[in-house]
């Protein structure tokens, strides 16, 4: 097992973590519930942790970066919504938290496995 394999488990891994976030949809989780996720934040987390899986299936850390990047905007936007008061993506702060660690998580494994790649061409 290489290092990159490692960095594309990883990849694939934070894909899993979001798309496994939707069970937060379900409202009879009661006190369990910890995060809101529903209406756009259902599409934010399905589409951006299939994207995620997708780059770790197919070694494209470029796509593993698109992903993190996405998250973190999704993260802002829902700061911004919940500063202003409104509701635009259907989430929750918590929500908001958990795209921001899935978004530097991304960033970090896709940057990793792009510099490493690179280094590996240059020997």
């Amino acid at each position: 097992m290489t290092g990159q394999d490692t960095l594309n488990r990883a990849t694939a891994g934070l894909g899993l973590a979001s798309i496994a976030g939707l069970v937060f949809v379900i409202e009879a989780l009661g006190d369990f519930r910890f995060m809101r996720v529903s209406g756009a934040a259902i599409a934010v987390a399905l589409v951006l942790g299939l994207l995620a899986c997708v780059a770790g299936w197919l070694a494209r850390p470029v796509l593993a970066v698109v992903a993190g990047v996405a998250f973190l905007a999704a993260a802002l936007l829902q700061l911004i919504s919940t500063a202003t008061g409104n509701d635009w993506l259907g989430a929750s702060l918590s929500t908001m938290s958990f795209w921001l660690g899935l978004g530097v998580g991304l960033l970090l494994v896709g940057l990793t496995a792009h510099f490493t790649d690179t280094m590996i061409e240059r020997e």
